[in-house]
């Protein structure tokens, strides 16, 4: 079992890491509702990349319940 100091180290390293997934997720959905980008496609690619961060988000929060719920 981990001690408990190490599973906190853990529990912030990966809320620190949701808030970079957050933000990024943020940014591209935000410049997939760019109407100053006119390429279409570039706003799709966007659109793509922030349900991509969407899923590390979703990620993350399985690999937090894990560590506070298992160990």
């Amino acid at each position: 079992m981990m001690d408990n100091s190490n599973k906190q180290k853990l529990l912030n390293e990966f809320g620190t890491m949701k808030m970079l997934e957050q933000d990024a997720r943020d940014f591209y959905l935000k410049a997939s509702q760019d109407e100053s980008v006119k390429d279409e496609e570039v706003r799709n690619c966007f659109s793509i990349i922030a349900e991509d961060e969407q899923h590390h988000i979703e990620v993350v929060d399985r690999i937090t319940n894990i560590l506070n719920n298992c160990l």
